[in-house]
């Protein structure tokens, strides 16, 4: 049977797994799934038809799956989730989706570190991380295994592709392209996440040919669209060429681009250029 401190609230309609456990003062809402093995805090908010999958870690006063603040929300019936193994820190805050039937959706083994935000129909996949502070407006979609550091904001609608790094304190107002480092107000890349890449098990010649997607795009001068012609000329069999020019083509916000005049040195022991530029 689950365990449940007495001074915790629960509705007669949340579902909590039997080896669950839930702290002194937390507040259970409707309609609430709590899956096995999860271990919620003090002081915890679940909102109303929040679903928490397999051992996900909740810690003091995080409040999760409340109302949509967007202000069109007229109380529509909408839902959060969160993957299993995720891990929530104190007084993190996540809403809920604002249309009717939406979804605020955290996927597997996330981590969202003290004061993190996350907005309604926010979309955020496996492994990414948040550290203190980053806030995330709404509908902002970020990819597996992203890293966004302390204290950066990133605007509605904005998306930020997978094992990409953002900075410390960066403001992202526009689209940052998978596997990309980027920093600045506003954020712009200035080349591979090499780190990350390393991190995650990315090979030296995998790591070379995002480097050399990279030079394509944005180092030859001219317009990103004549360079994304160009690189899918050039390297047309690449799966990474595929999936930048695919998160490059569903935009709407906008790429960043680097700042004028940005070089990226070249890495002969990294790097195998495309058959055809050699």
């Amino acid at each position: 049977m689950a365990e449940i401190h007495p001074t915790a609230i629960i509705h007669p309609s949340a579902a909590i797994a039997d080896d669950a456990t839930i702290g002194p003062y937390s507040i259970v809402e409707p309609e609430v799934v709590v899956g096995p093995g999860c271990r919620i805090g003090a002081h915890v908010t679940l909102g109303e038809r929040l679903v928490l999958g397999a051992r996900v870690r909740v810690y003091n006063y995080a409040c999760l799956g409340t109302a949509s603040q967007d202000l069109k929300h007229r109380g529509e019936r909408s839902h959060a989730e969160i993957g299993d193994d995720s891990i929530v820190r104190e007084f993190v805050t996540l809403n809920r989706a604002t249309r009717e039937g939406g979804v605020t959706r955290v996927g597997r083994g996330v981590v969202l570190m003290n004061y993190a935000h996350v907005a309604h129909e926010c979309q955020i996949a496996d492994g990414a991380i948040l550290v203190n502070g980053a806030t995330l407006g709404g509908e902002v979609e970020i990819g597996s295994r992203v890293n966004i550091g302390g204290l950066v904001g990133v605007h509605q609608f904005c998306r930020i592709g997978a094992c990409a790094m953002i900075g410390a304190n960066s403001k992202v107002t526009r689209d940052i392209l998978p596997y990309m480092l980027a920093d600045g107000h506003p954020a712009r890349p200035y080349g591979p996440n090499q780190v990350g890449l390393e991190r995650n098990g990315f090979s030296r010649d995998q790591i070379g040919r995002i480097r050399a997607i990279f030079r394509i795009l944005f180092c030859r001068g001219g317009l990103l669209r004549d360079n994304c012609t160009e690189l899918g000329r050039l390297w047309p069999d690449c799966p990474f060429t595929a999936e930048v020019m695919a998160f490059i083509a569903t935009s709407r916000r906008g790429i960043a681009l680097p700042r004028p005049g940005l070089t990226l040195p070249e890495e002969p022991d990294l790097i195998q250029p495309p058959a055809a530029e050699r």
